[in-house]
């Protein structure tokens, strides 16, 4: 049987050649790569900040739970924050406080004493949220978290997690407290501190964690942009952001985040 074969004119068999994609189908294949990119972006995002906030909210819990052994071992007293005693309502995602003309370094203030020599907060890790798009990020301060969980280490300069406490300067007994009273929320220095723009996790009263919903972003938008120095108009700021807020439990209903 002749099996007939094209041969090129030197004699061999002329290669077949494939058909190649015409430029009219590889725009028509962009095209649906980028329809179908565009529908699944929204909810692949949406995802993403879920999960991220249910992240942040465990690592609110751990610092409740901290909390309430702190008080255990304080007779019942929330940590002390010097910043609040100051007026430096902003500046109360810092861990540490400069001690002025009486000492050269920095102590730990706030939420700062919850890791100090390791004794409350097995994982600094759990001071600093997923979501964080601002400059205080764990690796910033990772050597600096560590040394803090040593015995004999004092702070030199300032350590940011990404967490502001709001408690009081450190009068107030935890039992006593009201179940809706906010001691924790997600850091809102600035803008570029704040971690969720729709809203954030607190910690209440009584260690729950609980989700403050803001959907039209009003506390993101009354946020300096930079940090302020003037104790006077850190006040102002706080004021006025925390008005959105209080401490009543009317916008929990909401709640991304259960307890």
């Amino acid at each position: 049987m002749n099996v007939c074969r094209s041969e090129s004119s030197g004699g061999r068999p002329a290669p077949i050649r494939g058909r190649g994609f015409s430029l009219l189908e590889l725009m028509v294949v962009l095209a649906i790569i980028s329809i179908l990119t565009a529908l699944l972006f929204p909810g692949m995002r949406a995802a993403r900040d879920s999960a991220h906030r249910l992240m942040c909210a465990s690592n609110m819990r751990q610092l409740g739970s901290a909390m309430i052994l702190y008080a255990h071992d304080h007779r019942e007293r929330i940590p002390h924050s010097e910043l609040a005693r100051r007026g430096q309502m902003l500046d109360r995602m810092s861990l540490t406080v400069d001690q002025g003309v009486f000492s050269p370094r920095d102590d730990f203030d706030g939420l700062g004493l919850l890791i100090r020599f390791g004794m409350y907060c097995d994982s600094t890790k759990c001071l600093y949220c997923p979501s964080h798009r601002g400059e205080h990020q764990y690796e910033t301060y990772e050597q600096g978290l560590q040394r803090a969980q040593g015995r004999t280490f004092s702070p030199d300069g300032a350590l940011f997690s990404n967490y502001h406490y709001v408690g009081n300067d450190g009068s107030d007994e935890l039992h006593l407290l009201s179940d809706d009273r906010i001691l924790i929320t997600d850091g809102f220095r600035t803008k570029g501190d704040y971690n969720h723009r729709d809203g954030m996790n607190t910690v209440r009263g009584d260690c729950s964690i609980q989700w403050w919903n803001d959907d039209e972003n009003q506390f993101y938008m009354t946020l300096p942009d930079t940090p302020l120095n003037p104790t006077s108009l850190q006040s102002a700021i706080f004021d006025q952001v925390w008005s959105l807020v209080g401490d009543e439990d009317e916008d929990d209903s909401d709640t991304g985040v259960g307890n």
